[in-house]
């Protein structure tokens, strides 16, 4: 699980286990409770302390505040001496199921670009030998084949290289990238993977509603995020008091 955030949702606090929780310990005992769900996160949802003591030192707090947390206000699944987070339980599944969509999704577009390729040859293309006479659909395997040689680089990445760099011109005799005056794969395909010349790559927002996050973004990326927000499933409402509040629908 690469992921290294989880939701916060912006309504937690009105949880009406959170607000017993309020209710008798404060933001003190709310603190703790987020503390221990970024805790269980790194350690794969399991935590099998039975020693509060140990366990409130390092989280900085006190160890009857903490018992009371794990303890008292069902925020917590406890099992032969270890306790998780069900909500956390959740949202990791859905973290492991998008990454593997994803990456499905990232295997599906290279294999559309492998369809035509009946072998695994690598070509080293240098333009100026490069034959003229080959139609374009020759080219194009010769430069599919030596942009997937190069190891080191993320196969998205060079999948929207090579959609990028081998659109071909008007009369469809020529590819991008032989329009250039100058050319080195290797370093054309480092560098676009290492900087923001992929413009095909979407920017990645938060599954969630982050104020701190939204106020750095300028307001095409504000509506972009709202966009996303919308399209996973969350709406958002305006209150006179707590301003635009985003929660999530119900499935």
């Amino acid at each position: 699980m690469k992921k290294t955030y989880f939701n916060h949702d912006s309504n937690a606090r009105n949880d009406i286990r959170i607000i017993k929780l309020r209710s008798k310990l404060g933001y003190a005992g709310y603190g703790v409770f987020w503390g221990l769900l970024e805790l269980l996160f790194s350690e794969e949802n399991k935590l099998c302390i039975t020693d509060y003591d140990s366990l409130a030192f390092g989280l900085q707090c006190d160890p009857k505040i903490l018992k009371q947390v794990i303890e008292d206000f069902d925020l917590f699944v406890i099992e032969d001496g270890c306790f998780y987070s069900q909500r956390l339980h959740n949202q990791i599944e859905q973290i492991n199921s998008k990454s593997k969509k994803a990456k499905d999704n990232v295997n599906k577009r290279w294999n559309k670009i492998q369809a035509n390729n009946n072998g695994n040859t690598s070509i080293s293309i240098n333009k100026e030998d490069n034959n003229k006479s080959k139609n374009i659909e020759k080219r194009f395997t010769e430069f599919k084949n030596s942009v997937q040689s190069i190891n080191g680089i993320e196969k998205e990445d060079k999948i929207a290289f090579l959609e990028y760099w081998s659109e071909p011109n008007k009369s469809n005799t020529r590819m991008r990238w032989e329009l250039e005056k100058t050319w080195d794969l290797s370093r054309r395909l480092k560098r676009w993977a290492n900087s923001n010349f992929n413009q095909n790559k979407k920017e990645k927002y938060l599954d969630y509603f982050d104020e701190y996050t939204y106020k750095k973004l300028d307001a095409t990326k504000r509506k972009e995020y709202e966009e996303h927000l919308k399209s996973i499933g969350w709406t958002s409402t305006y209150s006179p008091n707590a301003g635009m509040v985003w929660t999530k629908k119900k499935i």
